[in-house]
């Protein structure tokens, strides 16, 4: 009698912390929140209504690439500012003013380093209601002088805008979810 009201027991137990289990991940799963657009009057936290400057805080990359030569890193961009302008349509590009700081990110590689950057803005209807898709297309080139000639190599990446506060602006690629990025530029106001 009492090994059958101990398997009880344990039956029950078993079964409570399977469905205890079951509802922790449903409620994680709930909790995260899906990158979407943003409307018109969210991005004057961008841009002020005009123009406004962040800093370039943090670069995230997958560990694998963090220390790569010709990749930005965290410590290049730390002292950069980027200035972003407000699209008048909310339906064209606007070119960014970058600031670079005294820290270079390609010294190791190159003479000297330049750096573009541009808003895409692409406004859309989502259930009625519009919407804009904001890219950040960044170029960078690393120059170098071999021999008297000189030798150019750009690249380019392009981010959406993943989140938007008063304080904190993030630009990601291949995320689905607000705050699991694994390329992303996250921005700070100044």
């Amino acid at each position: 009698m009492k090994i059958q009201t101990f398997k009880k027991t344990l039956f029950v137990l078993t079964m409570a912390l399977t469905f205890a289990n079951c509802q922790t991940d449903d409620n994680l799963e709930a909790s995260k929140v899906i990158i979407t657009d943003f409307k018109a009057t969210d991005l004057v936290k961008m841009h002020g209504g005009s123009e406004k400057s962040w800093k370039l805080t943090n670069v995230i990359l997958p560990q694998e690439q963090m220390n790569y030569p010709t990749v930005l890193n965290n410590d290049c961009v730390s002292d950069d500012v980027y200035t972003f302008k407000a699209s008048a349509t909310n339906a064209s590009v606007e070119n960014l003013k970058i600031d670079l700081g005294n820290n270079r990110c390609f010294k190791t590689n190159s003479d000297a380093e330049n750096f573009e950057g541009k808003l895409l803005y692409v406004p859309y209807k989502l259930n009625g209601e519009t919407v804009i898709e904001i890219t950040l297309v960044l170029k960078y080139t690393r120059i170098k002088n071999i021999n008297g000639e000189t030798s150019t190599i750009s690249s380019i990446d392009s981010y959406r805008l993943s989140e938007l506060t008063e304080d904190r602006m993030v630009f990601s690629t291949g995320s689905e979810y607000v705050g699991e990025y694994s390329f992303a530029y996250v921005f700070e106001r100044i």
